[in-house]
């Protein structure tokens, strides 16, 4: 007697899920490098936005944006920004830095900046990859600091 087959074993079954179980997990990790990257280069347009910001406000007032807290946008540089412009993000929070002596001549580390915190390393590694040599910056821990004007005063 011969019997007809019409289904698949349970071995086929198995390893047919096993190879969707791996298709799915790498899918899921370029997903999320994705996200990242897409995130980073938001986060590129809002520092590159502040500084023209900045730029804008010192030509015409002759003064740099006073110091605030994070994730509050400088008045000074309220009239320079788009709309609705905000410095507290989802995924990161940006942060004004004056650190402009005085009576002016250099200071240690950078004069002006904006540092992006984030939770995410992950962010922050693809946010320092994207920068590369674009612009100047520095890590440190989860904080990515864009420099404006550098310690020496310079642009």
């Amino acid at each position: 007697m011969r019997r007809d087959r019409r289904g698949f074993t349970f071995i086929e079954m198995l390893i047919v899920m096993i190879v969707l179980g791996v298709l799915a997990s790498l899918a899921t990790l370029k997903y999320i490098d994705l996200r990242h990257r897409a995130v980073s280069a938001e986060a590129i347009a809002d520092l590159q936005a502040v500084r023209l910001a900045a730029y804008s406000a010192w030509y015409e007032t002759g003064n740099w944006p006073v110091e605030t807290g994070a994730g509050t946008v400088p008045p000074g540089l309220t009239p320079y920004l788009s709309g609705g412009f905000s410095f507290s993000k989802p995924t990161y929070t940006l942060d004004w830095e004056n650190f402009l002596p005085p009576n002016g001549g250099p200071s240690a580390g950078m004069q002006l900046g904006v540092v992006l915190t984030s939770s995410n390393a992950r962010l922050t590694t693809a946010l320092a990859q994207s920068l590369g040599n674009k612009s100047p910056f520095f890590v440190i821990g989860g904080n990515l600091t864009f420099v404006i004007v550098g310690a020496d005063g310079r642009l």
